[in-house]
């Protein structure tokens, strides 16, 4: 077997590694968003964790976790942070299945309001990216209120 050295497995890794690109990816992406959505106060973060939360009506943390696929205490800090902004309201879900989340009214109000600032990064990103491209990793994963069922 040919001896390598850690600069060479180094190289191989950032020219080939799947993760190191889409996670480069992510930052170019979430940057596109995050200007877009600056004027209205409100993350790329925050409008996806709102999108779930409106889309399904309320849903507790635990699900919502789940379903974004985000790290609990990052997504604990976010809600935490949204509560006191006044975006969500945590209560007592029925059967006391856990604290459910919903959108207040100043919540909903934020959604309607920063849509066209989200459909200019959507064509922002469409174009950074290509159609197909844009096209291809839209379809690659599904939505992620497809995977409530997990």
């Amino acid at each position: 077997m040919k001896k390598v050295d850690a600069g060479q497995i180094g190289r191989l890794i950032a020219s080939e590694c799947l993760s190191v690109r889409v996670r480069r990816l992510g930052r170019v992406i979430t940057r596109i968003y995050d200007a877009a959505l600056a004027p209205h106060g409100v993350s790329a973060a925050q409008l996806n964790l709102l999108s779930a939360i409106a889309a399904t009506g309320g849903a507790r943390a635990v699900d919502l976790a789940r379903v974004l696929e985000a790290e609990k205490s990052t997504l604990s800090r976010d809600l935490k942070r949204m509560e006191q902004i006044g975006w969500v309201r945590a209560g007592r879900a029925a059967g006391n299945a856990g604290r459910l989340v919903t959108l207040t009214p100043a919540g909903s109000r934020l959604l309607l309001e920063v849509r066209e600032a989200w459909e200019k990064a959507q064509a922002a990103a469409e174009e950074e990216l290509g159609k197909t491209t844009f096209a291809q990793l839209r379809n690659a994963l599904p939505s992620p209120l497809k995977c409530r069922a997990r």
